[in-house]
């Protein structure tokens, strides 16, 4: 059951990172794409391929003949460094912009960002240590799903948002 519950949400995060694709594909026909929307494509690919890939680290475990509860402790450590390492290429990734460009970004959007995962990184450390009561697998599944929020959000942005500048 698991394995089919982990298989859908790598499914999802592919099938939102394609559309996004094609949304920027389309979008470039007319010539070059904006840094805004490179950005938000840039940052939704992020999250929606820790989703999918993360998605893949309970098998990856099992491989190793870990099993049992210290599967979702060690996925969640995974997941955890992925999330990490997303929070500091979408800063990085942000210094492309000019200032124009990044005043148009949402002050909401960041701190879904920054609050949402940085909680998660605790709770997923904490249920590695094993200092926090609790299913091993919730942190994880939890994890995954907030960065299926994350890319969706951002793919709606990427669709609905104007922007005031030109590339």
């Amino acid at each position: 059951m698991i394995g089919l519950d982990t298989a859908s949400i790598s499914e999802f995060a592919i099938v939102v990172a394609g559309f996004a694709g094609l949304i920027v594909a389309v979008a470039q026909r007319g010539g070059r794409v904006h840094p805004l929307d490179r950005y938000r494509m840039v940052t939704m690919l992020l999250y929606a391929f820790t989703a999918a890939f993360g998605a893949l680290l309970p098998s990856i475990m099992r491989s190793f003949g870990i099993d049992g509860d210290e599967v979702w402790r060690q996925s969640g450590l995974g997941l955890a460094l992925l999330i990490t390492a997303n929070l500091l290429g979408t800063q990085l990734y942000q210094r492309i912009l000019t200032d124009d460009q990044r005043g148009q970004l949402r002050w909401w959007m960041f701190a879904l960002v920054v609050v949402g995962n940085g909680a998660l990184i605790l709770w997923l450390f904490g249920n590695f240590t094993g200092l926090l009561p609790g299913p091993a697998s919730a942190p994880y599944f939890c994890g995954l799903v907030w960065q299926l929020v994350l890319a969706t959000i951002l793919f709606v942005r990427l669709i609905v948002v104007e922007r005031t500048d030109a590339a």
